[in-house]
């Protein structure tokens, strides 16, 4: 947990995706809560068929993102990119990945 202190304070904008893996986003969003650091999740639709915007939300405390074209949020993903420290996608499933490596994504 030592490595996770170092980011107390900081705001992480977690990008979870479709994989089947992505159960253990919730366990690592629950860790950098409890170490200090402001977690903001973006769900993909995909990932939305794995865990529930409702599971996240309740561990961090923070509304949860999946719809970018919301019209309650207002442009918030355009906010999103301004405030976070760090952007980190987990897990990236190999759809993900492929996008990123075309400049699809």
């Amino acid at each position: 947990m030592e490595t996770i202190t170092v980011l107390q304070g900081k705001q992480i904008v977690l990008g979870v995706t479709g994989s089947i893996a992505c159960y253990k986003a919730v366990d690592l969003a629950s860790k950098l809560t409890q170490a200090g650091v402001l977690v903001d999740v973006v769900l993909t639709e995909a990932a939305q068929q794995f865990v529930t915007p409702l599971t996240f939300r309740s561990i961090t405390g923070r509304p949860v993102f999946s719809d970018m074209w919301s019209l309650d949020e207002h442009i918030r993903h355009v906010g999103l990119g301004e405030t976070a420290d760090l952007l980190l996608i987990a897990p990236a499933s190999a759809n993900t990945l492929a996008k990123l490596a075309h400049g699809l994504a």
